[in-house]
């Protein structure tokens, strides 16, 4: 039978302690770093989206609802893909309908101008007059996607220009997001400004936010890019005063013929 040792007795060497009693080991030094912070996997807008968004109609409306639910979200999202070409038609689709409108106000009031400049001169023939300005507008349409890319390339543009003029530029998205950036904005703004008698207010409300998304999209002060957006406001507001200042004696002069 093996030995029981005692209380007192010394334990085998088999099982004798490796340490002394009393000592312990090393504690790992504290954790000081933060693990690093991954920023969400942004998908890219919905209309650039077909896996999320299959259908042509069901990208645009995935844009109207994620404009109205989250605005700032759709200038995260802008920078995740690039090229001008999906901007572009989202721009000219929702121009549809605000250049119809615009076309059809010039037209009658180009018509009804021509046509009392016809009867005033004793000329009761405006047949012709009134053949070329079909042809008018419909030259316009024509032109109507030029418009847009161009109004899309220059006021993308002045904006980055702009927000430079104001010290928001930082390193990240360049001058080519924010042109898809305004492409995006504009469309919506636009549309808004259709709206009866809040046209003016839902403007310059738009005019707002796209700077403030702007602001978020370059990383800077909201400020900056507010400032930036409402520029080119505040430079034709500038030149249209002292037009006018100066229009007023001759519309005086001229009502008094």
């Amino acid at each position: 039978m093996s030995e029981i040792t005692g209380p007192n007795e010394a334990l085998p060497p088999a099982i004798q302690l490796s340490e002394p009693p009393g000592t312990h080991p090393p504690m790992p030094p504290p954790f000081t770093e933060l693990p690093p912070t991954f920023a969400p996997d942004l998908r890219p807008v919905p209309f650039e989206d077909p896996e999320a968004f299959p259908t042509f109609w069901s990208r645009v409306g995935g844009m109207f609802r994620l404009v109205f639910s989250n605005p700032m979200e759709l200038f995260d999202r802008v920078p995740v893909t690039e090229g001008f070409g999906a901007p572009w038609r989202f721009l000219l689709l929702l121009s549809i309908p605000v250049f119809l409108i615009t076309a059809a106000l010039f037209f009658l009031v180009g018509m009804g101008i021509m046509f009392a400049a016809l009867e005033q001169s004793g000329k009761g023939d405006g047949r012709a007059a009134a053949a070329i300005m079909p042809l008018i507008f419909g030259a316009i349409l024509l032109l109507m996607p030029l418009f847009a890319f161009l109004g899309m390339v220059i006021g993308g543009a002045f904006s980055h220009f702009f927000l430079w003029m104001w010290g928001g530029l930082k390193p990240g998205a360049g001058t080519n997001q924010t042109i898809r950036a305004y492409a995006y904005a504009s469309s919506f703004i636009q549309i808004g400004s259709l709206i009866p008698y809040l046209g003016i207010l839902v403007h310059l409300a738009g005019m707002v936010v796209m700077g403030m998304g702007l602001a978020r999209m370059h990383k800077t002060d909201t400020w900056r890019g507010v400032c930036a957006a409402l520029t080119p406001l505040f430079l034709v507001c500038c030149c249209l005063l002292p037009l006018l200042i100066m229009a007023i004696p001759a519309f005086a002069a001229f009502g008094h013929r």
